[in-house]
């Protein structure tokens, strides 16, 4: 008689490998539903509609981060999201804007702190979260908003060039995201960092790589043909590189907290923010690229 399910190794526990299935069906499933509507919004819908989704975007995500530790009040919430929100809106008003709204939302927040300390330690903690929400969530995603916002127009492409670099942005990163879990489970034997991300391995992340790389050059090829294939690969590389760090990031929080996912907006996924945490570290590099090159 073959041993029962409970005594049968995780990899081999045929319930738990239904599970597993099913969680990787959800998940190209939400991704095959999320997917045009994305690419709609990004390169054909009126430009208001992505700012907004973007903004919104970062006060849902310092929430869920946030709301990943226990001395952040629940009335605080909403107050760390507008900032966060705010921050990222402020680049549309010039980079002075950003720097005012950045300052004063960390100022007015740290100032909110005082005025009901209670337990000085846990006051000090849920300020530094805060601030931390605030500025880690609304700072990067102003680098999506900023790049979004970029209304020159390219002789080579259809699109302008915030149109183009926001969906490359988000191509390298999730080709890449996609490359790591399929390689990882094809090839993956080496951990490459099991104190933040157990299940994460040295030939996942080289597939993500790869695949962010190769991204890059499609995105060269179909959207900015005036940049050439090695800028696409070398752009790539660095949005999967840290992208992975981005992940890693949003991992350390997980692991210190006893949270498998920020939230459950997105099923198979989790929250919002264990979507778009490698994007978040890309799109500086990709603002970047698109004004100085």
């Amino acid at each position: 008689m073959p041993p029962s399910p409970e005594r049968l190794p995780a990899a081999q526990c045929p319930s738990r490998l239904r599970t597993a299935r099913g969680t990787v069906l959800v998940r190209i499933a939400t991704g095959l539903v999320l997917a045009p509507a994305a690419i709609w919004a990004i390169l054909w819908a009126p430009k208001w509609v992505m700012l907004a989704i973007l903004v919104i975007a970062a006060g849902r995500c310092a929430d869920e981060l946030v709301r990943m530790f226990a001395v952040v009040r629940q009335r605080d919430r909403f107050l760390i999201a507008a900032q966060a929100a705010a921050i990222a809106c402020s680049p549309l008003f010039g980079w002075q804007a950003f720097a005012l709204v950045l300052t004063l939302s960390t100022a007015f927040w740290l100032g909110a702190c005082l005025v009901e300390p209670g337990d000085l330690a846990k006051a000090a903690e849920r300020a530094a979260l805060g601030a931390l929400g605030m500025v880690y969530l609304g700072a990067l995603v102003a680098m999506l908003v900023a790049t979004f916002a970029i209304d020159q127009k390219l002789p080579t492409s259809a699109f302008d060039l915030g149109r183009s670099g926001l969906l490359g942005c988000l191509a390298m990163v999730f080709a890449g995201d996609t490359g790591a879990f399929f390689a990882g489970k094809a090839f993956g034997r080496h951990k490459l960092y099991q104190l933040v991300s157990p299940k994460k391995t040295v030939e996942g992340g080289i597939g993500g790589l790869l695949a962010s790389m190769g991204a890059g050059a499609l995105w060269v090829m179909l959207l900015r043909p005036d940049a050439s294939l090695a800028q696409g690969v070398a752009l790539g590389a660095a949005c999967g590189a840290f992208g992975q760090v981005g992940d890693f990031a949003e991992s350390l929080f997980k692991r210190a907290t006893d949270t498998k996912d920020s939230g459950a907006l997105l099923p198979g996924h989790g929250g919002l923010f264990d979507r778009v945490d490698g994007v978040l570290f890309a799109a500086p590099i990709v603002y970047a690229w698109l004004t100085l090159s």
